[in-house]
């Protein structure tokens, strides 16, 4: 039974050896590579997008904390031809008193690392933001008061 064993192992391995002469393997390409190139370089894209967002992110964004600068009235030199424009005011002049809007609803407050939240007119507030006209003075754990055209207003939850 050896000689037989013997026989077919010789066999296959003559089959072996002329399936791999007539059909020799392709040689490695350096696919792989350039795929892990690609792939390096999107990372890097997306890495730098990512910092230049973020950036511009930071800097254009106000914040709500910060008072309202005052209105800068001084002129700009225009053409001849043009009338001057009138500045754009951001917020209505000191002079003009601002109508006193009772119709404030607190639908609730809450707390989040030592800040105080309200929810104001389905709007969520925070101290010296603005809602509806009102600035928002002081937030506790029961009332929120509003200072609205110099009137203050005292919201206080429904409990």
């Amino acid at each position: 039974m050896s000689i037989i064993n013997e026989a077919l192992k010789k066999t296959e391995e003559h089959l072996q050896m002329k399936t791999a002469q007539n059909n020799p393997l392709p040689p490695k390409s350096s696919n792989h590579k350039s795929y892990l190139l690609y792939i390096l370089i999107l990372l890097a894209g997306l890495f730098i997008g990512n910092l230049i967002f973020n950036l511009l992110k930071h800097t254009s964004k106000d914040n709500p904390r910060q008072k309202p600068s005052p209105i800068n009235n001084t002129l700009a030199v225009t053409p001849a031809a043009q009338p001057p424009l009138a500045p754009v005011l951001s917020n209505p002049p000191e002079e003009t008193p601002l109508p006193v809007k009772t119709g404030f609803i607190l639908n609730g407050i809450f707390f989040s690392d030592n800040d105080g939240y309200a929810l104001i007119n389905n709007q969520i507030v925070r101290v010296n933001d603005y809602v509806d006209g009102a600035c928002v003075r002081e937030i506790t754990a029961s009332n929120v008061e509003l200072d609205n055209a110099g009137q203050t207003i005292t919201l206080t939850t429904p409990r």
